[in-house]
């Protein structure tokens, strides 16, 4: 029994670590890269998600530290080039510069 409540516990906190929100589809209206680090933003023409109640959101913002940026980079300059619509992939629990945090980018069609 002791067993069956740790393991429930751990998945419980896995589950609110990697907890994301994901936008329908959207156009990207605006590509911001820089602010002296490697880093982009993304704005949409549609409302900007923030599940994280983070206090400037203003656009979504990810930096090369994270898992998977150069993909989701190609797939935003891909989709901006392209004006593709794009499903958007942000955390629940975090902001970054105060910002909604980009985890990914999924193009639509």
């Amino acid at each position: 029994m002791p067993r069956l409540i740790l393991a429930t516990l751990v998945l419980s906190v896995t589950a609110s670590v990697s907890a994301q929100s994901m936008t329908g589809p959207v156009d990207i209206t605006w590509v911001r890269t820089g602010w002296n680090s490697d880093a982009i933003g993304v704005v949409t023409a549609q409302p900007i998600i923030n599940p994280a109640g983070c206090p400037t959101a203003d656009g979504y913002v990810s930096t090369s530290s994270r898992p998977g940026y150069q993909t989701y980079l190609s797939a935003t300059l891909t989709a901006f080039a392209l004006s593709t619509p794009v499903d958007i992939t942000v955390l629940d629990t975090q902001c970054e510069g105060g910002r909604p945090v980009l985890i990914g980018i999924n193009l639509t069609h």
